[in-house]
């Protein structure tokens, strides 16, 4: 018996945990709401892939994260999400500082291996936060209902060292935008809003933008705690403090 109250107890924490930033925010600043986004994951794809994490630099701070929700599958487990953006944004984490000693690495490739898109930085220094990808507008649109598969590399001291960079993989798909997204999203009047119906659709790269993109540069808002909330919701509890950087994006 004593057992089960000390698990009753745990699980009782961790729940008051997942609000814990948001609430933060939200006595930071009174005028602030404690908003809440729930993401409702679509059916895990047939294909894609694979979560796989080459974990280079000999642990010198080269694992980066995507934010991108882990997705289940009998096929195997991904970093796998939707999109309805013709050239969408891509999410990531820095475990640390950059310095130009150090490279970042981008590249998007269709389902058949073809190069799409690729961006290497090399020589800037990059302060720890979260950064962004876009295509550029010289790329090709996404092609709806079709499978992308990207990888983001951060490569430590890569002009001294030769080491595997750390990196992460996943896909992407684009869809195509219903009549009934369409209306919701054009009652929408604020960013949270569209956030929550993109969320509310399974539409995880637009859900992720649309806050992310109004969170740069600005104070601690209703934004904010809505971001917050969302990536507790997939795991991301020990990145949502970071803040959202101008680097990288188009």
């Amino acid at each position: 018996m004593t057992q089960i109250i000390k698990t009753l107890i745990i699980i009782a924490l961790c729940t008051s945990c997942a609000r814990l930033y948001a609430e933060q925010i939200n006595t930071q600043n009174p005028n602030s709401k404690l908003i809440s986004i729930n993401f409702e994951p679509p059916p895990p794809p047939t294909r894609g892939e694979p979560t796989g994490r080459a974990q280079g630099g000999a642990g010198r701070g080269c694992e980066p994260t995507a934010l991108v929700p882990l997705t289940k599958s009998t096929n195997g487990d991904f970093l796998w999400g939707l999109t309805v953006a013709e050239r969408p944004h891509f999410w990531f984490s820095l475990p640390r500082n950059l310095t130009t000693k150090d490279a970042i690495e981008f590249v998007l490739k269709d389902d058949v291996g073809k190069e799409i898109y690729k961006m290497m930085l090399k020589n800037a220094e990059v302060p720890r936060g979260i950064i962004s990808f876009t295509l550029s507008e010289k790329t090709p649109p996404l092609q709806i209902g079709k499978l992308y598969n990207w990888s983001f590399s951060i490569y430590c001291d890569f002009q001294t060292v030769e080491d595997k960079p750390g990196n992460v993989r996943g896909s992407i798909q684009r869809v195509s935008v219903s009549t009934t997204l369409k209306n919701q999203l054009a009652g929408a009047k604020t960013p949270v809003d569209q956030a929550t119906i993109y969320a509310k659709n399974g539409i995880w790269f637009d859900t992720a933008t649309t806050l992310a993109v109004n969170m740069r540069g600005k104070k601690q808002n209703d934004i904010s705690s809505a971001w917050a909330n969302l990536l507790q919701q997939v795991k991301f509890e020990k990145i949502v403090s970071l803040p959202v950087t101008n680097c990288c994006h188009k």
